[in-house]
């Protein structure tokens, strides 16, 4: 009994303190869960070009044309590179500033540039910071704070989840497991009054989400916290710490004859012509490297490969892919499509979506019933009448 007073405690308080936040993180994570198959539709016109029977430009030219239009006080770090010909090319400048207190000041600026490949034409100049999806995105990563408060925010927030998560399972384990406890424990009662339809809403959407939003709660853990991912490698490499591969740097001595990046690119291509996209993360630096990502299926990260250039000749250093990693980097790389449901392709995305929807009703009905018995305690007993 004072076990499942303690579980009872921790489940009703931090449920109340981190409720909003996780409300929050649960409708943002809905809205956010098919971004990659709402922009071709909604962004249509940025994202798709009409094919031309000829080359396409150099990725260096395209480039040219993307630093121009945004000027150079805003650098570019990044090209997306949908393996279609009827797709336009995406270029991305991003600053971030880490002691900004809110989204808006978090990003200094942010913007993608939208060109067709075939003829250099501006499509669209985006300001990403203001754009529909990012804010979703922001809101379900920091609350729309920024990144210093807002990453402990939802990281805390998620937290407690788990425990809310972990102490629910406990409180509705049944004690016997009896026929009629199992359908009472297993089945919302439709036609019950609405206090006992909101307790069977809360206690069963909540048992049947459980374990993918466990599973999304502690993917959300790793990013948020060193001790988490750190965690993860260790048991991933059975209890062993693995050194961190050197980095790979560019000859700064050397000529620079031909483009790197296009040379790059071009190579990727070829070799990777079935790939679903690609996505070029340019130097920063002198030594710096160009760091060419291929994505085999969807924008789906655990199975794509990362191939290393020098920047000035284009001379391939490195190509790993999820093969060749070792068990603790495969963990990590698992990360992402395993918190979005990506890993199992569409059908793990509605997944997640679905477990998600049930999540942001949980703080919903478990205020309720809260507020309730709450209310029922401190309500006065009706006098009767003396007659």
């Amino acid at each position: 009994m004072k076990l499942k007073k303690v579980v009872s405690f921790l489940h009703l308080w931090l449920g109340v303190v981190s409720g909003l936040f996780v409300f929050l993180i649960a409708v943002s994570g809905c809205l956010y869960a098919f971004v990659d198959e709402l922009k071709p539709i909604v962004y249509r016109e940025r994202l798709f070009v009409t094919p031309e029977n000829k080359e396409k430009l150099p990725l260096t030219r395209l480039l040219g044309i993307a630093q121009q239009t945004l000027g150079n006080d805003k650098i570019i770090t990044r090209i997306e590179i949908a393996n279609s010909p009827d797709r336009s090319v995406t270029f991305r400048s991003q600053k971030n500033n880490p002691d900004g207190l809110t989204h808006w000041d978090y990003f200094e600026y942010y913007y993608r540039v939208y060109i067709n490949p075939y003829s250099g034409k501006v499509i669209y100049v985006e300001d990403s910071k203001n754009e529909f999806f990012q804010l979703v995105l922001a809101l379900h990563m920091r609350m729309l704070f920024g990144e210093k408060i807002g990453h402990y925010v939802v990281g805390y927030s998620v937290l407690s989840f788990v425990i809310v998560l972990l102490s629910g399972f406990i409180l509705w384990f049944p004690k016997k497991w009896k026929l009629k406890s199992i359908k009472n424990n297993f089945t919302i009662k439709w036609s019950a009054k609405w206090k006992r339809l909101n307790y069977d809403l809360h206690q069963i959407l909540g048992l049947y989400a459980f374990f993918v939003l466990l599973l999304t709660s502690l993917t959300g853990l790793v990013w948020a916290f060193d001790w988490m991912q750190n965690s993860v490698r260790f048991v991933a490499n059975a209890g062993r710490n693995i050194e961190k591969s050197p980095l790979l740097v560019s000859d700064t001595l050397q000529t620079q004859t031909v483009s790197g990046l296009d040379k790059a690119f071009t190579t990727t291509a070829a070799h990777y012509p079935d790939a679903y996209a690609y996505m070029v993360l340019l130097p920063v630096k002198a030594a710096s490297t160009i760091n060419t990502l291929v994505y085999k299926k969807d924008w789906n990260r655990f199975d794509r490969l990362l191939i290393v250039y020098d920047r000035y000749s284009g001379k391939l250093l490195s190509n790993t892919s999820f093969q060749n990693l070792n068990n603790g980097d495969k963990a990590y790389q698992l990360n992402f499509d395993l918190h979005t449901g990506a890993y199992l392709g569409l059908f793990g995305k509605i997944i997640s979506f679905f477990a998600a929807l049930a999540c942001s009703t949980l703080p919903v009905t478990g205020f309720y019933i809260w507020w309730g018995k709450n209310r029922k305690k401190v309500a006065r007993p009706r006098l009767r009448s003396v007659r």
